[in-house]
């Protein structure tokens, strides 16, 4: 046991402070061992650890929501919108006994801090022997306090899993497996 605490030691330290060194399949591999040195006991799903603040370090591969919020706000998004949006950071709020998330996304908007946040619900899966999967819904969309209306299709649902959970980090997974490596904000 002493020997894989000290390695899942290692790879935190590695993956927290040092993954721009590495290339995002090494990044991969050491999430994933980091996954198979979790604790035995851990089950997110009845445990309020989860709950609170969660910083992204960063996404091995990007799933639709962070993939199209990098997109717009670092990458290729329209020169106009760039202009009057400043992206400022995402990050992950749980809350209510693991039954809820806001996904806040900090932006300046002609200059005033706002924030654009996606509201969801959790519920553990119905087949989740492990107790790390839940269901995830879409609740809402809100901007600069203001919920706004949004399609009938919006309103669906996925499985986001979270794999590794300790006191400082936790890795989270989309429907598609993509992982995101999580560190316990302010």
């Amino acid at each position: 046991p002493n020997g894989m605490n000290a390695r899942r030691e290692q790879l935190k330290r590695t993956l927290s402070h040092r993954a721009t060194e590495f290339t995002p399949e090494q990044n991969f591999a050491m999430l994933e061992e980091l996954e198979r040195l979790k604790p035995i006991d851990t089950r997110p799903t009845d445990d309020v650890l989860l709950n609170g603040r969660w910083d992204f370090c960063f996404d091995v591969e990007p799933d639709v929501g962070t993939g199209f919020i990098k997109e717009l706000f670092e990458g290729n998004g329209p020169n106009w919108m760039k202009k009057i949006l400043d992206f400022r950071g995402v990050h992950m709020e749980i809350g209510n006994d693991q039954s809820t998330i806001k996904l806040v996304v900090s932006i300046a908007f002609l200059g005033k801090q706002t924030d654009l946040i996606l509201h969801t619900s959790l519920s553990p899966a119905p087949i989740n022997p492990d107790g790390t999967m839940f269901l995830e819904t879409f609740e809402g969309i809100e901007f600069a306090g203001i919920r706004l209306p949004y399609p009938n299709s919006w309103k669906r649902s996925r499985y986001l899993e979270f794999s590794y959970l300790d006191t400082e980090f936790a890795v989270a997974r989309g429907a598609g497996g993509e992982p995101h490596f999580l560190l316990r904000g302010n």
